[in-house]
């Protein structure tokens, strides 16, 4: 039994200290996609007692993005063994590759620290309610056991619920901001820890972003006052890896909302795009499931020939 009982001990500790993914940057500056090889795909067996949210939050994971990678596991008992898909491979947003970038559909952060390197971290973003912005901004300050004021708006919210608020909460690990906090420069609007990480990867905050307390304190040392912020709203990405091209989708934001049509004619002009203005031979079936049932997974959508020439060809299904 002190022997089950250390071996669970050490499997929970290897697992905790997973934290961000450093990643190298794509060889090719025309590639997009990093992380795992795309094909290569990595799964853990879920134990009897985990749902799909403790394994998300064992390996800072958005609670979303879970979810939409294993479409056929139950989020709430998934099931003693039952393989759970770990996202490792993923397509860089359509953004200038310096500074911050936050994809709001996919809630992640991307940053890039130098040419060489990404850093990629799941975030909680603003309810629809309380949107976060989009554009571009900069961090205008950074604040180490930050305390907190609550806004009136927030007090009254709360207090219609049945809640009642501090007025102000000290630093400290009890405080609502956490350890660390960015202020961007948009009034009202923070990067910060949060001690909620059940709602990382969803929208549940008033606006700021939410990150998991051991990536924040990993992040928070390495970003400098002034670095650009560019927040998107990218529910389809784009992004070669060698001779390969790969599109991962998310679902809209509900104040953004396409139709399927719309969506498909997204996907084909950034498919063309991505292919020098001219549309390829693309695998259509694959194209069609992925809009319409998105996993949030890179899926291979076109495979140049090993000769490969310039002349447009058409879609086929």
């Amino acid at each position: 039994m002190k022997h089950l009982l250390l071996t669970s001990l050490l499997v929970l500790a290897s697992i905790s200290n997973v934290s961000a993914l450093t990643l190298p940057m794509p060889d090719r500056p025309t590639d997009g996609v990093v992380g795992s090889p795309p094909h290569q795909a990595k799964y853990v067996n879920a134990r009897y007692e985990d749902t799909l949210i403790d394994i998300a939050v064992a390996h800072h994971l958005g609670q979303d993005e879970i979810v939409l990678a294993n479409p056929t596991v139950d989020r709430w008992l998934p099931g003693a063994g039952t393989p759970v898909r770990i996202p490792t491979s993923f397509v860089l947003p359509n953004a200038p590759r310096k500074g911050i970038v936050v994809n709001l559909p996919e809630m992640r952060i991307y940053y890039y620290p130098n040419a060489s390197q990404v850093v990629t971290y799941a975030v909680g973003i603003g309810r629809v309610d309380w949107k976060t912005p989009l554009g571009v901004t900069k961090i205008a300050g950074k604040m180490e056991n930050p305390s907190w004021t609550p806004p009136k708006s927030i007090i009254a919210e709360h207090l219609a619920e049945g809640d009642v608020l501090d007025p102000y909460y000290p630093p400290g690990p009890d405080n609502p901001l956490g350890l660390f906090a960015f202020r961007l420069s948009i009034p009202g609007y923070l990067i910060h820890s949060t001690q909620k990480t059940l709602g990382i990867g969803m929208r549940v905050s008033h606006g700021c972003m939410r990150m998991y307390p051991a990536d924040i304190e990993q992040f928070f040392p390495t970003v400098p006052t002034g670095t650009t912020v560019n927040l998107v709203n990218q529910s389809i990405k784009l992004g070669w890896y060698h001779d390969t091209l790969y599109m991962e989708v998310y679902p809209e934001m509900e104040e953004s909302p396409a139709t399927y049509e719309q969506r498909l004619h997204i996907a084909l002009n950034l498919i063309e795009q991505a292919n020098g203005g001219q549309m390829p031979v693309i695998k259509g079936s694959v194209l069609k499931l992925a809009l319409e049932k998105p996993t949030g997974i890179p899926v291979a959508v076109y495979e140049r020939p090993a000769s490969s020439t310039s002349t447009a060809q058409t879609t086929q299904n």
